[in-house]
């Protein structure tokens, strides 16, 4: 099961009983100001790739204080899916292949 709780926090049962949990984030310093300010630090973390970002997979562990376990190129494809409202049906190859670790 996947729960996107934006910005609410998730009860302590639900992460307890979770199997799994990961911060999905994009290596830019908005995103990692707005992690390290987490009053429930993330198990593992999901790092969307994206061209032209300087900070580095190592630069979010540091920050966030939890491991990076799967990037995920951001591309094109999976931008039309996710705005197509398939991204549930239709799972594009690359964004399969990234999350297979994960799975």
């Amino acid at each position: 099961m996947v729960v996107d709780f934006g910005m609410m926090r998730p009860g302590e049962t639900l992460r307890q009983r979770a199997s799994a949990e990961y911060l999905v984030s994009r290596p830019c310093y908005l995103s990692l100001r707005r992690a390290a300010r987490l009053t429930q630090r993330p198990r593992s973390v999901v790092l969307m790739k994206e061209q032209g970002r300087s900070l580095t997979k190592r630069d979010v562990q540091a920050v966030v204080g939890a491991p990076v376990v799967a990037e995920i190129g951001v591309t094109e494809g999976i931008a039309r899916c996710v705005d197509a409202g398939l991204l549930a049906t239709r799972l594009p190859k690359s964004l399969a292949a990234d999350l297979a670790a994960l799975v």
